[in-house]
């Protein structure tokens, strides 16, 4: 019981639906769900590749090697940054006015002290030791203002130069001097004008000797002075290591990794050759893509991504496109064609990556050109309509554009070639015209690949020579397929093409034989009712060939019992005066069931049999329906006039509209005495 339900839930149309847009997203997000074939990790440089690993996307590989010698050249053009700390000058006059002050302060006042007490507060405040006899020229000087100046003299200019403890780290390209009270920094590229301590002692050595101060300075006091000025030399320029260590840092980190370029489709590692460093950055790079992008978000969002896509699309297409009204059986052939021919796609773009190893002259896109989507367009076209056809155009080139992630192009290529080859084959009556169909679709690939190459100026080229063959070759191999795909599906689906009517149309085929041979009458007035509805479907463009071979067929029904329909009687012959009206209507509407049974049991196809179960409508039989009444007795039950009315449809196409018009036109024709020539 459970299993009954379940089958009957399945049967209704919503729920059909609701599985093949399921079955349609899973399938199609599969299709463009990116793949790799992951290389074995444990690869090193040098070992050697057991298989091809071609790229299945463009990528942007880093080159660690390359990125950090670039970053450490950045780094060694920071210069070094020297503290210039204009204090340090200011310091040192303020220790040697101290001392001077001091000394010139107990002299003034009269202070009495002990003179050794005296000389160690002047060695503390001057940071260093003084002999007794250069203790003494100080003081026999008073400790003047003369003496300090002469110091200071000796000192200032040489600090304000700036002085380092080691001249030879500075480095030769220059230094970034920053002064540590305003901030402010200036590049001195001149270090030669920077003195180290030693530079320093010499300069005050000749100056106290030979410069303008010597002639100032009394002989007893230079070597007090030249001590006094050695000592309190300091270095004021000091090399800030943190501060130069963080600005390179940031020199690093402002250099943006240095990429190489790899297209889809280039091999990373070729079987049997080593593994180089290079191979591996491309691999590791090519992972790190696949990982960022396989994800089940990645997944999800196509599925429901595509489910949306189509969602939309067919609630546009039923609702505005008047020609597009699809049965359950019309819209499981259209997903199915739809996701083989980019399942095709999928695989034949894994052929394109095996050809371009075996032939490595011939570009990888080019196979690209050779992809015979239009066949689907072209099968869709000549099962269904061409506004279907064209929406099936436009979805297979959407997505065989997102397959192939290669830029517009592609799409477009397999758009207009797939509404040039559903045009071609829209009034197709033979079978080789697939193949012409095929070939146009093959000069159209070669117009579009032209007019691609004029603007990516690459028209005189041998790539473009080698797509122009591929889309010539695809455009045939399309027409081909279709040709060896359309018997399968009329048989399959039931559908039928115009090929499949133009066979029908051949008058040996063995249910117009045996109507020829039962149902003369009927056989002749189907001819007539043919030409009339060919005449009709051409002025109002319809499909002429359907219209005629549904005439033909239309009353097959009649074959069972001929001698009850006029058409087939012979003068004074008529079996219908020996029946009641309500057999007889009986026996009349049973020639559009037993069409049905008849055509069904031939294969004819389902336009045709629809045809056959509308071409009547729901017509009343005026002339027994009015012969029950007439003979109709009051005392027994009423007249019913659903008893004498064809069981219907009414015509839902136009065709069948004009079998239904055509056939009472002939019958009414006959029974004229004296019809207009």
């Amino acid at each position: 019981m459970k299993d009954n339900a379940l089958w009957g839930t399945f049967k209704r149309a919503h729920v059909q639906r609701w599985f093949l847009l399921i079955f349609a997203s899973l399938s199609i997000a599969a299709f463009l769900s990116p793949t790799l074939e992951v290389a074995p990790t444990d690869y090193k440089v040098g070992d050697v590749a057991v298989k091809d690993v071609r790229a299945d996307r463009d990528l942007l590989v880093k080159d660690k090697r390359a990125t950090g010698r670039k970053r450490e050249d950045a780094a060694r053009r920071v210069l070094p940054v020297y503290d210039y700390d204009p204090s340090v000058l200011a310091e040192v006059e303020g220790i040697i006015h101290s001392a001077f002050s001091l000394m010139r302060r107990y002299r003034v006042e009269g202070v009495r002290k002990d003179e050794g007490d005296l000389k160690e507060e002047v060695e503390r405040i001057l940071g260093f030791s003084l002999s007794p006899n250069e203790y003494k020229a100080l003081k026999s000087h008073r400790f003047n203002g003369r003496v300090l100046k002469s110091i200071v003299d000796l000192i200032a200019p040489l600090m304000k130069k700036g002085i380092v403890s080691n001249k030879e780290l500075l480095l030769q390209e220059g230094i970034v001097v920053r002064n540590i009270k305003t901030g402010q920094e200036v590049i001195r590229r001149d270090l030669h004008t920077f003195l180290d301590y030693h530079e320093a002692k010499e300069i005050i050595n000749k100056a106290i000797n030979k410069g303008p101060q010597a002639k100032d300075v009394p002989a007893e006091l230079r070597g007090v002075i030249l001590k006094v000025a050695h000592n309190l030399i300091f270095p004021n320029l000091t090399f800030n290591r943190q501060e130069t260590s963080s600005r390179r840092q940031q020199a690093r980190n402002r250099v943006k990794p240095v990429l190489f370029q790899v297209k889809k489709g280039e091999i990373l590692l070729k079987k049997g050759e080593r593994v180089t460093q290079e191979g591996l950055l491309k691999l590791e790079a090519l992972r790190e893509g696949w990982r960022k992008n396989n994800t089940l978000a990645m997944i999800l969002g196509l599925i429901f991504l595509t489910a949306f896509f189509i969602t939309v699309f067919y609630l546009f297409s039923t609702k505005n496109i008047k020609k597009i009204s699809l049965t359950t059986k019309d819209l499981f052939f259209f997903v199915l064609v739809l996701v083989s021919s980019l399942g095709m796609a999928r695989i034949s773009a894994f052929v394109a990556q095996a050809l371009a190893d075996a032939f490595p002259k011939v570009p990888f896109t080019s196979y690209y050109y050779f992809f015979p989507i239009a066949a689907g367009a072209m099968l869709i076209r000549i099962v269904l309509n061409s506004e279907v056809a064209l929406v099936y155009s436009i979805f297979i080139s959407l997505l065989s554009g997102l397959l192939l992630r290669e830029g517009i192009f592609f799409p477009i290529f397999y758009l207009i070639g797939s509404v040039v080859g559903a045009h071609s084959v829209a009034r197709c009556d033979q079978r080789f015209e697939l193949i012409k169909g095929g070939l146009l679709v093959g000069v159209t690939n070669i117009l579009l690949t032209s007019f691609y190459g004029m603007i990516s100026s690459e028209l005189f080229v041998v790539n473009t020579l080698f797509n122009l063959i591929m889309g010539l070759a695809g455009g045939v191999a399309a027409g081909v397929i279709v040709v060896g795909l359309a018997p399968l599906v009329e048989s399959i689906f039931g559908y039928t093409t115009d090929i499949k009517l133009l066979e029908l149309a051949n008058l040996d085929r063995p249910v117009l034989k045996d109507m020829l041979m039962k149902a003369p009458g009927t056989y002749h007035h189907s001819m007539i009712v043919g030409s009339l509805v060919e005449a009709g479907a051409k002025a109002i463009n319809v499909n002429p060939l359907l219209a005629r071979v549904s005439a033909y067929y239309h009353d097959i029904g009649k074959i069972k019992k001929p001698q009850y329909f006029i058409e087939n009687q012979k003068a004074g012959d008529n079996r219908h005066d020996k029946l009641t009206p309500s057999m007889s209507s009986l026996i009349l509407v049973s020639h559009v069931k037993d069409g049905i049974e008849l055509a069904k049991k031939y294969k004819l196809g389902s336009k045709i049999i629809d045809i056959i179960g509308q071409h009547h409508g729901t017509r009343l039989i005026n002339y027994f329906f009015q012969k029950a009444k007439e003979q109709e007795n009051p005392g027994v039950q009423e007249v019913d006039e659903r008893d004498f009315r064809y069981l219907g449809p009414k015509p839902q196409t136009k065709e069948a509209g004009l079998v239904m018009l055509a056939d009472a036109v002939e019958a009414a024709s006959r029974a004229l005495e004296n019809p207009t020539p």
